[in-house]
C-alpha cells in the first residue's frame, strides 16, 4: 500500500469517527429507540463489546465488526441519500466449517431456513443468500419479509433485488439486500479492477432493481452484501469502492463487506429451476370441457327451432 493510501485511510478513518459522534452523540443509546431497547437486551447473551469491536456469537459462526462501523450501519441504513461500506469479519464454528448444507441448515434460524427452502431465481446463491439472512439477523435484528420470488417488478425480467428485511435496531426500517461474492477464476488473484467491475455491475443493478419493484414502498434504501474468501479480496474491494466517484451509483445503498471462508458460499452448484409438467398438446382441462359443452348447441332441448349456441335451461 502506497503514502497516498495510507493518506486516504487516515482521512477516512477520521471521517468516520466524526460520523460516529455525529449519529450516536456520543452513546449508543441516542440511536436506539424504544422498540429495540428490548431487543438489545435480549441479545446481551450472543452480543460482546470488546476492544473497540462488537462481537457476535451464533451457532454456525461468530460475527467481529468495529464497533463504529456496526453503529455507522444501523444508522445509514435509516437515512436516504447517506452512502457507506462497512466491513466485517465471520468465522465458521468447527462444526460448520466443512458441514454439508444437511449439517448446516439446523444451525440457523427460521428465517435463513426459510430462505433455504424456498425457491429462487436460479443461479449458485441459496447459501449465500440464507447465510447473509442469518448475519443480518444476528447482528443488526433483521427480520425477513420477502424472498427474491415474492417481490413483483414492472417491466418483468430485469434486475433483482434477493430478499427485503426490517431492520429493528434501526428503528424497524426496511431496506432491500443484494448478496454477491468476490471471487475470481481459481487460483488467479482478485484484482481491484475485478472488485471495481463487480461493484459497479452490482450498484447499477441495485438502482435499477429498485426503480422497477412495485413493492418499493416497504423499503427506503439498499444494503449489497458481499462476501469475501480472502482478506486481499476484501481489501480489493475497499479500495475499489474508494474509487467509485458516481453518487447515483453508492447513494441510497450501504456496502457490506464479509470476510468469511466458508467453503459451501463459494462452492455452492447452481440450483436447477423445478420444471413444470407440460400438458400434453390439445389436452382440455376440467373447466374448459364444461365450457365447451354448456356452449356446445345440441344441448339445447329445443335446439334447432330455437336457433340457440347454448342450453336454454
Amino acid at each position: 500500500m502506497n503514502n497516498m493510501s495510507v493518506k486516504k485511510d487516515g482521512e477516512g478513518r477520521r471521517r468516520r469517527q466524526h460520523l460516529v459522534a455525529a449519529v450516536a452523540h456520543g452513546n449508543e443509546e441516542a440511536v436506539r429507540t424504544p422498540a429495540n431497547k428490548g431487543r438489545a437486551k435480549k441479545d446481551e447473551g450472543c452480543l460482546v463489546h470488546a476492544y473497540g469491536c462488537t462481537f457476535v456469537l451464533a451457532p454456525a459462526f461468530s460475527v467481529k465488526l468495529l464497533a463504529e462501523d456496526a453503529l455507522l450501519m444501523t444508522a445509514f441504513a435509516n437515512y436516504r441519500g447517506l452512502a457507506i461500506m462497512v466491513r466485517g469479519e465471520v468465522q465458521p464454528t468447527a462444526r460448520s466449517e466443512h458441514a454439508p448444507l444437511a449439517v448446516l441448515s439446523p444451525m440457523l434460524g427460521e428465517d435463513a431456513q426459510r430462505c433455504l427452502a424456498a425457491d429462487n431465481a436460479g443461479g449458485a446463491s441459496r447459501i449465500s443468500e440464507a447465510l447473509s439472512v442469518e448475519l443480518l439477523g444476528r447482528v443488526f435484528g433483521a427480520k425477513l419479509l420477502k424472498l427474491e420470488m415474492e417481490l413483483r417488478y414492472w417491466p418483468a425480467h430485469g434486475c433483482i433485488t434477493d430478499f427485503s428485511v426490517a431492520l429493528e435496531k434501526s428503528g424497524g426500517c426496511n431496506v432491500g439486500v443484494s448478496v454477491t461474492r468476490a471471487q475470481g477464476a481459481p487460483g488467479e488473484p482478485y484484482t481491484i479492477e475485478a472488485a471495481e467491475a463487480l461493484l459497479r455491475k452490482k450498484l447499477s443493478g441495485v438502482v435499477r432493481s429498485s426503480q422497477t419493484c412495485l413493492d418499493r414502498d416497504e423499503w427506503t434504501k439498499q444494503i449489497l452484501h458481499v462476501w469475501a474468501p480472502t482478506t486481499a479480496a476484501a481489501d480489493a474491494i475497499e479500495v475499489a469502492y474508494g474509487r467509485l466517484q458516481d453518487a447515483e451509483l453508492t447513494s441510497d445503498t450501504v456496502v457490506l463487506v464479509t470476510l468469511c471462508s466458508l467453503r459451501s458460499i463459494y462452492e455452492e452448484k447452481a440450483t436447477p429451476m423445478g420444471k413444470k409438467e407440460r400438458a400434453v398438446k390439445g389436452l382440455k382441462d376440467a373447466q374448459h370441457l364444461q365450457a365447451l359443452q354448456e356452449s356446445e348447441p345440441s344441448s339445447c332441448s329445443c335446439w334447432p327451432m330455437c336457433g340457440k349456441l347454448s342450453a336454454c335451461g
